[in-house]
């Protein structure tokens, strides 16, 4: 059985603020859990750690939805993935070093003195993953999206946004933000 990292939660969370940052209007949990085929409530559950994480806001009323709170440069990657999974890790150190054949009822001093060599190196893998997560933002994921998708894909997928925001919105109705 495969386990990644991050769990489905990231990665649902990463496609839909793509969608926000690519919409120049707020858009709502359902039309992004619909075009994405996932579970409404499941993705209502994330938005409420990013809202929390003040990485999305969120807009009131019939044309509302969710916004970015700042602008997709200045949302690290690795904010969206702490807000959504927290305190995930790359290792868990088990200790099996003190549980050796070769040691008695007790390992000696120089087999668990300091931190487990293996839980070392894990450590500093995934400082590494930190930083590179901490170093790429939103903008870079929609460039990286905008080069490879095309033209005619990014346009269908505002047309389909917009005709499900404006099914939905009587004329002269205006949004306005939730604290």
């Amino acid at each position: 059985m495969n386990s990644s990292m991050y769990g489905a939660g990231a990665e649902y969370a990463l496609h839909s603020l793509l969608t926000l940052a690519t919409r120049p209007e707020p858009v709502s949990v359902r039309d992004l859990a619909t075009f994405q085929k996932i579970p409404e409530r499941f993705l209502a559950k994330i938005f409420t750690r990013l809202k929390k994480a003040k990485l999305v806001e969120g807009i009131e009323g019939i044309s509302g939805g969710f916004a970015l709170a700042r602008p997709a440069g200045e949302i690290r990657v690795m904010e969206v993935l702490a807000a959504v999974d927290p305190g995930r890790t790359l290792f868990a150190c088990a200790e099996i070093r003190s549980k050796c054949a070769l040691f008695d009822a007790t390992a000696p001093g120089w087999a668990t003195a300091g931190t487990c060599r293996i839980h070392a190196f894990m450590l500093d893998a995934e400082r590494v993953l930190q930083d590179y997560l901490a170093s790429k933002t939103l903008a870079d994921l929609v460039c990286e999206f905008e080069h490879k998708a095309p033209k005619a894909f990014i346009q269908e997928t505002g047309t389909w946004f917009q005709q499900r925001k404006q099914s939905r919105i009587p004329k002269n109705h205006s949004a306005r933000t939730v604290e």
